[in-house]
């Protein structure tokens, strides 16, 4: 594994500022607001050719609400699990007791491990004078940096490099099955990946929201590399509030073009709502392998027929994304929660499936003699040839004399007989109709 650096301190003091500058992207959330960051979010880096994980966490505090709680839990977790530790202060604001708190914390339970201090927010001269009382703590000596303006990171950055052990021989490119957990707010995407993971690995709470970035988190299901990817609940434009929870639904929409398998939770007492459309769709249109979940599966009444009639009525809703394969889960009692994840896979391979243009010729050949296309004007549409084009999902080009002869119906025509000939439930098809 890559050298893991976590980010700790009170809210506020800039660890999502330096997390962003780090990865030198910025998928963390940044705002005035204290408490913004409330999961652990793990993202890679680089530094002097050197490889590692960086990962921000909530803030260090001492509040009793359940979500300051749970915040402080994951940030424990985070120091428990990184190899370097990066302690950030805000010089504006001085030592603090929640500040001299960790410290004890640090130096007491994980003082064999590499932990620097770092004095936050050094903007200016007057503010790299008032810094230098930071000196007096004892604790180790630190290192003056703005995450906002970048002054000072790259010597730290440098330092921290250095601590790194050797990296291991031929490591190889990430091949990872990357799925993202998608849905509206409070769907119980983060009980989800917590019961897979066997651990509070995400924030929990029934308040709608509570998940504001895109998180990443990693396991194995036999053998196999898998990434999980929390995302905040997705609400109507008109209902996103300008600031934060913009912000997080930027990063779920980028959360779904980084993942190749989309995990669409929906709540089973509320059924498939109008904004559940919208998200599917949204995966579709991206061409991403999609799987619908209806997770609180254990809350209703049922039968032997129940999830038959269930399911009927959702793929009338579904129309023409009737491809998509509908699972009953529950996150709470991890009922077909593998088996979810394994159907997942089974879409990814089937995304990413070849098949011979001989193989593709043979079927177009018995589908044009099952049903030959007709035309409205009367000039016959003759469809030569068929193949595969190269790309991330299945893309078939059909050439033929005049594209413009070629009927909607016909098109979904040939599509279902695709579907029925090879595997490809919970794959998007493109179908391209070129003149020969």
């Amino acid at each position: 594994m890559k050298p893991l650096v976590a980010l700790v301190g009170r809210p506020n003091v800039g660890k999502s500022t330096l997390f962003n500058r780090i990865t030198r992207n910025r998928t963390a959330i940044v705002d005035s607001t204290p408490g913004v960051t409330r999961d652990r979010h793990i993202s890679e880096a680089e530094w002097l050719g050197r490889q590692f994980r960086v990962m921000d966490t909530g803030g260090y505090c001492h509040d009793r609400d359940g979500i300051s709680q749970a915040m402080l839990e994951q940030t424990m977790t985070a120091i428990a699990d990184a190899d370097v530790i990066l302690f950030l202060v805000d010089v504006r604001s001085g030592l603090t007791y929640l500040d001299l708190d960790m410290a004890k914390l640090l130096k007491k339970e994980y003082g064999d491990k590499p932990v620097y201090l770092v004095v936050n927010k050094v903007e200016s001269q007057q503010l790299q004078f008032e810094a230098e009382s930071f000196r007096k703590t004892g604790f180790t000596e630190p290192w003056f940096i703005s995450a906002r303006d970048g002054s000072g990171v790259a010597d730290l950055l440098d330092e921290v490099a250095e601590s790194f052990p050797e990296p291991a021989e031929g490591e190889r490119e990430d091949t990872s099955a990357r799925l993202a957990v998608i849905g509206r707010p409070n769907v119980g995407k983060s009980s989800f990946v917590n019961a897979l993971l066997g651990s509070s690995r995400h924030i929990v709470s029934n308040k709608p929201g509570t998940t504001r970035d895109a998180i990443d988190s990693r396991f194995k299901r036999n053998g196999r590399d898998i990434v999980l990817i929390d995302t905040a609940g997705l609400r109507k434009r008109t209902k996103i509030d300008a600031g934060i929870e913009f912000y997080s639904s930027l990063r779920t929409e980028r959360a779904i073009d980084r993942c190749e398998v989309a995990l669409v939770l929906i709540d089973a007492e509320q059924g498939l709502e109008k904004q559940d459309m919208k998200i599917i769709q949204m995966a579709a249109e991206r061409k991403k392998g999609v799987l619908l979940l209806v997770n609180k599966w254990d809350l209703i009444e049922k039968d032997s027929k129940t999830s038959k009639e269930y399911s009927d009525r959702m793929y009338g809703d579904l129309g023409n994304l009737s491809w998509i394969p509908i699972q009953f889960i529950s996150a709470l009692t991890k009922k077909n929660l593998y088996r979810a994840i394994d159907t997942a896979l089974e879409i990814r391979e089937h995304r990413s499936a070849e098949i011979s243009t001989s193989e593709l010729n043979r079927f177009l050949q018995e589908a044009l003699q099952q049903a030959p296309p007709s035309s409205k004007s009367g000039k016959e549409l003759k469809i030569k040839y068929m193949t595969q084009i190269d790309a991330p999902w299945p893309v078939f080009a059909f050439f033929c004399n005049d594209p413009k002869l070629l009927q909607n119906n016909y098109r979904r025509f040939l599509e279902k007989r695709l579907r029925q000939r090879y595997e490809l439930t919970g794959v998007p098809v493109s179908m391209r109709f070129q003149q020969k």
